[in-house]
């Protein structure tokens, strides 16, 4: 509290500029931890149903699961009697959907990134202005006095520095787990289009696609 006292309202700009962020933060974790985890077996099991020709089943097992994936491979499921083109379109289509969902909220934390340094700064001219108009008013220019006022104001300064490299920080993160969930969704999405396809053609389905792991089958 003595902090916030002594950078004054811009310090409370910036404790609601955190909780914000901090918000968005949680709410991305709770979000990416609620996600399917466990792809090449959701594909397996997937895989199973297919093999022994039962769409229905597999539908069923998507049903059951949490997260986005289970949601688009549900989605191209029921296209599952149509061409590899088609299921492929209807796949992408269910992708692009969920892509915004993945990126939701992120603008805010990088906006926050951005615009801390400068709300901290804005503290600080304000602070100097008001430090060099008391020593105006009181007539004494010492070189404490005028440390002291300075150092008051660049308060707010290190409290946005702080602030803007924690939001890079969870921004490049979030960044880097939508780029590789996105790209474990799009493997998925196009080894289940496979899948269909052999089940279509009457091919039978790579093993790897389908068959139980060892660790399993034991």
């Amino acid at each position: 509290m003595d902090l916030m006292r002594q950078g004054g309202w811009d310090m409370w700009l910036l404790l609601l500029i955190s909780v914000v962020g901090l918000a968005v933060a949680i709410e991305r974790l709770v979000f990416f931890a609620s996600q399917h985890g466990d792809t090449k077996g959701l594909l397996r099991q997937i895989g199973q149903k297919i093999a022994a020709d039962d769409l229905n089943g597999a539908v069923v097992i998507c049903q059951k699961q949490k997260g986005m994936l289970p949601r688009i491979l549900e989605f191209g499921l029921r296209r599952g009697e149509k061409n590899r083109a088609d299921i492929t379109d209807a796949l992408s289509i269910a992708l692009m959907e969920h892509l915004n969902a993945l990126e939701r909220n992120l603008a805010i934390i990088g906006t926050i990134a951005v615009i801390a340094p400068f709300v901290g700064l804005f503290g600080t001219v304000l602070g100097i202005i008001k430090a060099f108009q008391d020593i105006a008013l009181k007539g004494n220019s010492t070189p404490a006095v005028v440390a002291a006022g300075v150092s008051e104001a660049l308060i707010t300064t290190a409290t946005g520095l702080i602030i803007a490299v924690i939001a890079v920080v969870f921004f490049n993160y979030f960044k880097s787990r939508i780029k590789n969930y996105n790209q474990e969704m799009i493997v998925a999405a196009n080894q289940l289009a496979e899948m269909l396809h052999f089940h279509n053609t009457g091919a039978p389905i790579p093993t790897e696609l389908y068959q139980p792991s060892q660790t399993g089958a034991k």
